[in-house]
């Protein structure tokens, strides 16, 4: 738990403690109007900001935390402390950095390491008007010392859009029936030109939440990328599906591959098939692309948990790293786009660094950036957005 005490805070406290009437409602209806966290100067040390995040509960309150890129994910410091005997929980930060962040509040929180029940619970700063996200997956944002760029990007809304199509697609493979969803441009037809094919993971978050067809409507209209037909996969078995997967890497290449190409007009060719995902998203996307070099030749990751352990290795280079090191970069020649944030944890953070090296290293055409943010679909929307237009530069064919 911080000990760190914001000023306005410790102005409360004493107003509090000499009987100030009504000092309680002025500082609550400040917040209200003026949003939360609190951001200040630090008195002491004026290169950091104090950063202070407030939650009003009532009397069933027997805890609360807040968890997000900033300020982490560790348990024995996110836990906000009652002031006095008031409904009012803080903690406060302090940082020298700016960065865009997401993040949630648990309250009642006796979930320990279960983060799944966990996220279930999360619930919305409610004196924080910023969001990111739609419905269960919609998150606060805090914004220090810069600004969200996606929608800057866009001149005006008045960009053709294309079509979003919904399917219930199963699999022999895999066992099971999923969603899928189709996106073909506005001026798209079964007699129009070959269209480049874009696949994601976590369909439904690429949808909803990092708006891919907007993004899409745009950067084809302006003519930034060739025109493209993405497919997006919702997940069964997250966990499952996205980690080191074989069988999901045959269904991809034998059976949806194969019944897209059956009903939409699309290149074949490697140069032609980018494979995208994020956190372990990216991760399928580049087990995917190794696995199968002959069938997609881009790879855009963002956050990618290349870190992530294989089952029976040992070494301590990462999977990912070392399978790199093995690829003959004369025979196969796949374009990466990586983007890892600041604030992600530092294993993950440190893999993709090595994963750049290797690839720079191997002669590969790479494009890497780190953002201002961590592990956040705010930053997701953004890098999506780059790195279409990043790998679309470095490809030898379009």
């Amino acid at each position: 738990m911080s000990s760190i005490i914001s000023p306005k805070l410790e102005e409360l406290i004493n107003q509090l403690e000499n009987a100030k009437e009504n000092a309680l409602y002025t500082f609550l209806h400040e917040i209200k109007s003026n949003n939360t966290p609190l951001i200040e100067q630090c008195p002491v040390e004026n290169q950091y900001k104090l950063i202070t995040y407030i939650w009003l509960g009532d009397q069933k309150t027997e805890n609360v935390y807040v968890f997000g890129s900033f300020p982490g994910w560790d348990l024995s410091v996110n836990q906000l402390q009652r002031l006095l005997q008031t409904d009012i929980w803080y903690v406060t930060f302090r940082t020298d950095e700016s960065f865009i962040s997401t993040y949630y509040f648990s309250v009642n929180d006796f979930f320990e390491n279960d983060w799944i029940k966990r996220s279930e619970k999360y619930q919305l700063d409610r004196f924080n008007k910023n969001t990111f996200g739609e419905d269960a997956n919609k998150a606060s944002v805090l914004n220090i010392g810069m600004e969200v760029q996606y929608s800057s990007r866009f001149p005006s809304d008045h960009y053709p859009s294309g079509k979003i199509e919904t399917y219930s697609f199963h699999s022999t493979i895999l066992n099971d029936t999923r969603k899928i969803y189709i996106y073909t441009p506005h001026d798209y037809s079964h007699t129009s030109h070959l269209q480049e094919l874009l696949i994601v993971f976590d369909g439904n978050s690429f949808i909803n939440n990092l708006s891919i067809a907007r993004t899409l409507n745009y950067l084809i209209c302006e003519k930034e990328i060739p025109s493209c037909i993405a497919v997006a996969i919702e997940p069964v078995d997250r966990l499952e599906e996205l980690t080191y997967n074989d069988k999901m890497n045959t269904f991809l290449t034998e059976e949806l591959l194969p019944w897209i190409q059956a009903r939409y007009h699309v290149y074949q060719e490697k140069n032609h098939t980018t494979i995208a995902g994020f956190s372990l998203g990216g991760l399928a996307a580049f087990y995917a692309a190794l696995q199968n070099p002959h069938v997609f030749g881009n790879v855009l990751s963002m956050s990618g948990s290349v870190h992530w352990k294989k089952d029976g290795y040992e070494n301590q280079i990462p999977w990912i790293e070392n399978q790199i090191s093995s690829i003959d970069s004369n025979t196969s020649q796949p374009h990466f786009y990586i983007a890892a944030g600041e604030l992600e944890n530092k294993p993950l953070l440190t893999a993709n660094r090595r994963l750049y090296k290797a690839l720079k290293e191997k002669g590969y055409q790479i494009t890497y950036e780190e953002f201002q943010g961590g592990h956040d679909g705010v930053w997701w929307r953004e890098k999506l957005f780059d790195g279409l237009k990043a790998l679309k530069h470095t490809k030898t064919t379009l």
